[in-house]
């Protein structure tokens, strides 16, 4: 993977078209580099690491309840897609994430500016997979899916990976990502 690619992929549409928007999703910023949204339906050689939607918008709501924040009632929640995204995480910027247990997955609650510029890397999104030692033909040397994982394992795995890229001079390692993404009606819907 080179340095930093990012493409989000639509991957599911489920659950029920509301009337309000989820503010639990934060942006990134503007000056990220182009991403590429693509049905899952296209052939595709890597399959799909997935989160369960309803764990992730339980999770998001357990982080929301916790911060003190307006959990969207179920009746207003819109409908709402999973988007996958792969980012290449440089060493020296690996201290710049803060996860969140979240009991049904573990959350990026925080991230610093520079790590949101380096990769599009963004509060809320969940981390399903870590990998270092790529070979160049989408091969690891280290790979562990902690798709809905604990805390602990999550933060495990990265620190794993972590050393593993140190321990053999790699400049970074891949995480692969899911965002929750709110889905808007249509015009026409209106």
């Amino acid at each position: 993977m080179k340095h930093p690619t990012s493409s989000i992929i639509a991957a599911l549409a489920l659950s029920t078209l509301g009337n309000s928007v989820c503010n639990a999703f934060t942006s990134v910023a503007s000056n990220q580099r182009p991403s590429t949204a693509t049905w899952m339906s296209e052939p595709s050689n890597t399959p799909a690491t997935l989160v369960s939607q309803a764990a992730f918008v339980y999770g998001i709501d357990v982080l929301k309840a916790d911060m003190g924040l307006e959990i969207i009632p179920e009746d207003q929640k819109p409908m709402y897609a999973i988007g996958k995204l792969e980012a290449e995480l440089p060493l020296e910027l690996v201290s710049g994430i803060r996860f969140s247990d979240c009991e049904s997955v573990t959350l990026i609650s925080q991230v610093r500016q520079d790590v949101v510029d380096a990769t599009g890397l963004s509060s809320l999104d969940t981390i399903v997979a870590i990998r270092a030692g790529n070979d160049g033909e989408g091969n690891y040397a280290y790979y562990s899916d902690v798709r809905e994982s604990s805390i602990q394992n999550t933060a495990q795995a990265f620190t794993e990976a972590i050393n593993f890229a140190m321990a053999n001079s790699l400049p970074s390692i891949e995480l692969e990502i899911n965002r929750l993404v709110p889905m808007m009606p249509s015009q026409e819907d209106l």
